[in-house]
């Protein structure tokens, strides 16, 4: 079984940040994201029986599955006692955290032979993941990393692959308070989870408002 709880130290190289009037990019050459969850093309690079990609809301309180793979606890000796183990398994935090302040995020259960195990931080996500090879694995590596989709607003909600990388149209909430502020940011994704931020520009600005 591949080494899933390795840490791999990345880095995200900040150009062009000034703050613009916009981003200057061609939409027409950007595929609009639509979906909340658009998680469901994952290319896994560890070996696996089965795992669930979950949304967490407060703590394991209420939550969703968004994609799955595999068959449970498949070619174990006492099916039931791994599959009770495997669904009762919880935890109280996980990556691209929401609901300020991080009620609710996104988090991996994980089964392979008798070992049943929860990947919950980035540095886990991206051993499991191995390359940034699909649209689903750039956007959640965005997500990951603290940037944000539109499925409504192609302006931030938006991708397309050139060549080895992909290229997104997100947000990033720079301050949630007096004043309130979400950016505009171009971004590239390296198939090693390098983020670069290729332009930034001020999206949604209020002086006095707070959310």
């Amino acid at each position: 079984m591949a080494k899933i709880f390795s840490y791999l130290f990345l880095s995200i190289v900040v150009l062009g940040c000034s703050k613009d009037d916009s981003i200057h990019v061609d939409l027409s050459k950007f595929d609009t994201i639509t979906e909340r969850f658009p998680y469901t093309d994952l290319n896994p690079e560890v070996t696996f029986n089965y795992y669930e990609l979950l949304y967490s809301i407060e703590g394991n309180a209420d939550e969703e599955l968004i994609t799955s793979e595999g068959t449970l606890c498949a070619n174990v000796s006492d099916a039931d006692t791994c599959a009770e183990s495997f669904n009762a398994m919880e935890t109280m935090f996980g990556f691209a955290g929401g609901c300020l302040p991080s009620y609710c995020f996104l988090y991996i259960k994980l089964q392979e032979e008798g070992t049943n195990a929860i990947l919950n931080t980035p540095e886990q996500l991206l051993t499991f993941l191995g390359t940034i090879d699909s649209a689903s694995e750039a956007i959640l590596w965005a997500n990951v990393n603290g940037y944000s989709h539109s499925s409504s607003s192609k302006e931030t909600g938006a991708i397309r692959k050139v060549d080895d990388h992909f290229e997104l149209l997100v947000s990033e909430l720079v301050s949630g308070c007096l004043p309130y502020q979400t950016d505009q940011v171009h971004l590239r994704i390296d198939s090693d989870g390098k983020i670069i931020e290729l332009g930034r520009a001020v999206f949604s600005y209020a002086k006095n408002s707070c959310i």
